[in-house]
């Protein structure tokens, strides 16, 4: 309760302030303390009541103007007279006399501003001292100490005022820090996924037109028209899917994720054009499948066929099996080709396997990646709905 009260007390500073001088100006005017008459006869109140009055009303603006508070108050203050601070608050602080008001103003100026100018009037509570000096006792009976424990009580309310400023200050500095870290991480975050997504496209595509090349040049070597033409009209094919996918990146970059990207529906197309014999199983009820889902399982499939192209041996085939299970999504890409344990151990240089790692890990999931012992090699990921 009091927690939430103290919350609310911050996040309303203003209208916090007017209560607290609405609250002050009310216990004034029922109490009128200093004087046996009421407010019910005005005109015989001292004046010290109205600049007492005046003073409260002001700490309405205490946090919004705390300088210019500061300034009327310590002028109410001096001019009231009542200069023995210590006292005064000591002796009968809930009469709500000017001097209180004067240690709220120092307080409130020293949390809420960084100007010097209320460090003026903290030593401008040692100016009845300078008075009583050089021109002998103005009050009635002046303090032994010459005012110096009211100075000492106004350099407490001051430097409680400084304290909290720095300690808010340090939180602020704190927060920020941790904002930046955040920042810096989620920028990490994304280059590290623009890295990926390149590799994809790139070793992917790249990947297989140099391989479908490389079928062309022996399919002419043999004067084999036919296979040379269908390797040439993949390689332009596997060459526009290249362009338009960086193109759905570029645009991605500049625009935001709305451009549409390659999803799971994408995948037996993708298979279709692969110099790869290249069977697609589906298990299970399809159901609609998350974007972020469909877009994994897509660059998952894509990256391990293209580690088959790399690694497996010319007529090496490959199975795709996407399972649609109640837990998630489970992708599974065997091939029958060699350099088994070249994958297994990531290959020179290689991120496809780290890549597929991070894409599963990434939703949650998880994913897997072995030399299977007959030959050939198996990945397999499993991806929560979300």
């Amino acid at each position: 309760m009091i927690r939430r009260a103290l919350d609310w007390w911050s996040e309303h500073p203003q209208l916090a302030d007017a209560l607290l001088a609405a609250a002050a100006c009310t216990f004034l005017l029922v109490e009128v303390p200093y004087s046996e008459h009421t407010i019910a006869d005005p005109g015989r109140l001292p004046v010290t009541f109205w600049g007492d009055l005046l003073a409260y009303a002001s700490l309405a603006l205490r946090r919004t103007y705390p300088v210019q508070v500061l300034a009327l108050v310590w002028a109410l203050w001096f001019a009231g007279g009542r200069w023995d601070i210590w006292a005064e608050w000591n002796a009968a602080w809930s009469e709500l006399s000017t001097p209180t008001a004067l240690m709220l103003a120092l307080y409130t100026a020293g949390r809420w501003t960084s100007s010097s100018l209320p460090v003026v009037f903290l030593a401008g509570t040692l100016l009845p001292a300078l008075v009583t000096v050089t021109a002998g006792p103005v009050t009635a009976a002046p303090p032994d100490d010459l005012y110096v424990v009211s100075f000492v009580t106004c350099a407490a309310a001051w430097g409680l005022g400084r304290l909290r400023r720095s300690e808010a200050e340090a939180v602020a500095r704190a927060a920020a820090r941790a904002e930046e870290s955040k920042a810096q991480a989620a920028l990490a975050e994304q280059r590290m996924r623009i890295a990926r997504e390149l590799h994809d496209i790139v070793a992917h595509n790249v990947s297989a037109m140099v391989i479908q090349s490389s079928s062309a040049g022996v399919a002419l070597l043999n004067d084999d028209r036919a296979a040379a033409g269908a390797a040439v009209e993949a390689i332009g094919h596997v060459g526009r899917t290249a362009l338009a996918e960086l193109r759905m990146l570029l645009g991605v970059l500049r625009e935001g994720p709305a451009m549409p990207q390659p999803g799971i529906e994408a995948i037996g197309e993708m298979a279709e054009w692969l110099p790869l014999d290249v069977r697609l199983r589906v298990e299970g009820g399809p159901r609609e499948v998350p974007p972020e889902v469909g877009r994994a399982a897509y660059r998952i499939v894509q990256e391990a066929l293209t580690n088959t192209l790399k690694h497996a041996e010319k007529d090496a085939a490959a199975e795709v099996v996407l399972r649609y299970a109640a837990d998630g999504l489970h992708i599974q890409v065997t091939d029958d080709g060699g350099g088994g344990a070249e994958r297994g151990r990531g290959g020179a240089g290689g991120y496809g396997l780290i890549g597929i790692h991070e894409r599963a890990e990434g939703l949650g999931g998880t994913a897997s990646g072995a030399p299977l012992p007959e030959g050939g090699f198996r990945v397999e990921v499993w991806l929560p709905w979300g």
